[in-house]
Formats: structure tokens, C-alpha cells, sequence
């Protein structure tokens, strides 16, 4: 328990990550001469793949040191097996990440009680009634809520012949399913997509807007829980309760779902739209009837901007061949390792049938997401409405002028222009 006092201190023997393949001291990337740190975030060559660097980076230096958009140092990531034994190890903490004297990860300071800001036992606790809310059943449940959304969203775009995905489909969607799900009421919906943006950027903003955004998102989820605490409903706000009815536990919960749940689904989906028609120039048409392949693909590709995990030691740890020491900050890049070339054969591009299909986008070990099941059904089910309903899409921009907003935790377009070609006649599914 990297949260606890009996976490192993730094004068205990090193324990070592996965073996360096290659040889020993290979040499840094040209970006990096006589082993300097890179700059963060990577500037993007294309919008729909992973930034260049993270290429050399794989080979010639897997751990390598960064210096984060807030000017503070760290360690970053970028192969497969290194990143597992990261994020799986609990020398690797996220409590830590909350010390007055931690580097700083992005602007303005981290809130404490989260799922993503807790170590274990509260972060097990916490994750026990998230996995328990988001269960196999209610997740089926909402599966119909979410398709009637997504065709409500596909609906009012039948007048354009052009329009941003992001503004009018992806955020809409997203949000209003995480109010379906969680019995929030619609008219909360947009507060909370603009307190979420702004709490999980991790780039530069002005004075106190990431603090003032946090706190007008707690107080509201506060209020919304206290509620229901007082009346409760069949939806997950209620199962996050629990049996005790513990209120600042569900705060917690909701506030992360509301947050992270609505902008991970925003970017799934617009990243895998602005994936396939950089890559392939069309959805995939006829949507399978079992996509589970092709979800699991998209998962793996559509992670291409600065989606960063970080923890920060508890203890000096070797990872990679580098000494990583006692409250040094780490950064996993989602991004590389779901496209290492190692694991993955051709591992830019989508293989129908992929044989290893497993991937990282979820993250790996106790703190696997457990809202996956759920992230998965959304994707799916917004993918197959929008390949019925507009076939013919395709960009209303050459790819390379796609802008990406990579100052979030998830990176994604800021807008994504599209064509939607003819509607077809009759029902959409």
C-alpha cells in the first residue's frame, strides 16, 4: 500500500522492473542529445496518430526524462511491459501526487478523496462500489438509453450537411448519458461538461479557473447527492451510496464519473471518427453485428494524443534500466504503449481479427477503469448509429488541419468538421 506508512522506504534494495531488451546505454534520441530531458506535451506530426517521438523513444530510450507543461520534472514511459509494471506496483502512488512538495502534473492542486487521487485501502473501497454501480446489469440497462440518445443526437444533424462532431454529437452524448446513468437532472448537463473540461486539463489556464471549476463541481454534486441520499432511485447515484449511505464517498464517486466518465467517452468517439476517416476515409460500413474486435482496436489506436497516467515513488524502483528514486513523479504514455512493436504486429493499423487484441487504454492492474464495461458499450453503440445513419461521412478538412486539444487528460479534437453525406431512408437501429 503505497498510501501507507509501511511503504517500503527509499534505503530498501531496488526491486527491478521488466528487462531492457537492446543494448545496454542505447542512445538518446536526437530530441534528447547527452541524455536531457524532452519537453512535454509532443508536438503532433498528424492529428489521428501518436506523436512522432514516441517511436524513438520505444527503442532508444523506453524511460526517459521529461520536463511536464508545468515545468516540474518526471520520468516518462513508453513500452508495454515497463508500463505494466508501473501501474501495477504500488511503490507507484497516486495519494503522493497531492504533497505540498510533489512536482506538479498540471495547473492548480489536485483534489483529494477521488478514485484517481486515492491509494489503497480507500482507493479499493471507492472502486468496490463504482464496479458494483457500473455492474454487467446496469450496464445492459442503460444500453437502450444510450441508443436512443445517440439517435436523438443523429437526428438533429439531418438538416446539416455539415457540423462538428464534437460540439453537436460526441460532448452532447456523452454527457447526457452520464446523467441518464447517475439520475442527474439535464439541466445540470452542460455545467458539468464545462467543470470537467476545465478540472482534467493538464496544460496552462488562468489563476484559480481549475480551483473555482473543482469546487463549483463538488458543491453541485454534493447537493444532487445529498438528495438522493434522502431519496433514493433505481440508478448507480444511489448504488454509489451504498448500504451505509455514505455521503462524501458517493460525492466522490459521482464527481469522478461526471468528470472523467463524460470526457473519456467524448474522446473515444471522436477520436476514433477522426481515426478511421484519416486512415480509411469512411466508417466502417456494414457495422458488424459483433463488434467487439473492432471496439477493442479503435480502444487501442484512438489513445494517439499525451494520454498520460501518473504516479509518483514511494521508493527508489529500477524501471526500464533507470533508477527511478523516492518522490519522483512517473508518466505512463497510453498512446506508445498501445501501439509498442513489441506486443502489436503492424501496430499502427487497424487488423480485423487482431489475434492479441489486449491493450491498455483502461489502464492495467487495481486501478483498471472500472467503468471499461460501460466505456465499451457507449463506443459501440454511438459507432454503430453513426455508420447507419451517415454512411457517407467523411472530413470537411484534410486530416493534418484536425486540431487536437491535448491539454486534457484525454487528448482528442477540439472541433471535428464533417461531411455527412445522404441520410438512408428508414429506420436507423
Amino acid at each position: 500500500d503505497a498510501s501507507s506508512a509501511h511503504a517500503p522506504a527509499a534505503t530498501d534494495p531496488p526491486a527491478h522492473g521488466p528487462a531492457e531488451p537492446g543494448p545496454a546505454g542505447a542512445a538518446a534520441p536526437e530530441a534528447a542529445p547527452d541524455g536531457g530531458s524532452l519537453d512535454l506535451p509532443f508536438p503532433h506530426d498528424v492529428p489521428a496518430a501518436p506523436p512522432s517521438p514516441y517511436r524513438r523513444l520505444r527503442t532508444e530510450r523506453p524511460v526517459c526524462p521529461v520536463r511536464m507543461a508545468t515545468g516540474d520534472a518526471a520520468w516518462l514511459v513508453t513500452r508495454f511491459d515497463d508500463a505494466r509494471f508501473v501501474l501495477a506496483d504500488s511503490r507507484f502512488s497516486k495519494a503522493a501526487l497531492l504533497a505540498p512538495d510533489a512536482p506538479r502534473t498540471r495547473p492548480g492542486a489536485l483534489p483529494p478523496g477521488l478514485l484517481f487521487t486515492t491509494d489503497p485501502p480507500e482507493h479499493t473501497r471507492l472502486r468496490s462500489l463504482a464496479t458494483a454501480a457500473l455492474s454487467k446489469e446496469r450496464t445492459e440497462a442503460v444500453r437502450p438509453v444510450v441508443a436512443r440518445l445517440a439517435a436523438e443526437a443523429a437526428v438533429r444533424l439531418e438538416s446539416r450537411q455539415e457540423t462538428d462532431l464534437v460540439r453537436h454529437f460526441a460532448r452532447p452524448l456523452a454527457m447526457r448519458t452520464m446523467c441518464a446513468l447517475l439520475g442527474v437532472p439535464d439541466g445540470d448537463a452542460d455545467d458539468f461538461a464545462g467543470w470537467a473540461e476545465t478540472v482534467l486539463t493538464t496544460g496552462p489556464a488562468p489563476d484559480g479557473d481549475v480551483e473555482r471549476a473543482q469546487d463549483e463541481l463538488m458543491a453541485c454534486t454534493r447537493r444532487l447527492v445529498t438528495r438522493r441520499a434522502q431519496a433514493p432511485a433505481d440508478d448507480a447515484m444511489s448504488a454509489l451510496l451504498g448500504g451505509e449511505g455514505d455521503v462524501d464517498r458517493a460525492v466522490s464517486l459521482v464527481a469522478t464519473l461526471m468528470s472523467a466518465g463524460y470526457e473519456t467517452m467524448v474522446a473515444s468517439v471522436a477520436n476514433s471518427v477522426l481515426l478511421l476517416l484519416a486512415d480509411e476515409g469512411r466508417l466502417p460500413a456494414p457495422w458488424p453485428d459483433d463488434p467487439g474486435e473492432l471496439v477493442e482496436e479503435l480502444l487501442r489506436l484512438s489513445s494517439f494524443g499525451d494520454a498520460l497516467r501518473s504516479r509518483r515513488a514511494t521508493a527508489d524502483v529500477r524501471v526500464g534500466g533507470e533508477r527511478i528514486r523516492s518522490g519522483e513523479v512517473v508518466l505512463v504514455s497510453l498512446a506508445s504503449v498501445n501501439r509498442d512493436e513489441s506486443v502489436y504486429e503492424n501496430p499502427d493499423r487497424r487488423l480485423p481479427g487482431r489475434r492479441r487484441s489486449r491493450h491498455m487504454a483502461f489502464g492495467h492492474g487495481a486501478r483498471h477503469c472500472p467503468a471499461s464495461r460501460l466505456a465499451r458499450m457507449e463506443l459501440a453503440v454511438a459507432m454503430e448509429c453513426l455508420t447507419r445513419s451517415f454512411p457517407g461521412m467523411r472530413l470537411a478538412v484534410a486530416p493534418q488541419d484536425v486540431v487536437l486539444r491535448s491539454e486534457l487528460a484525454e487528448s482528442r479534437p477540439e472541433s471535428l468538421p464533417v461531411l455527412l453525406g445522404a441520410r438512408p431512408a428508414g429506420p436507423t437501429g
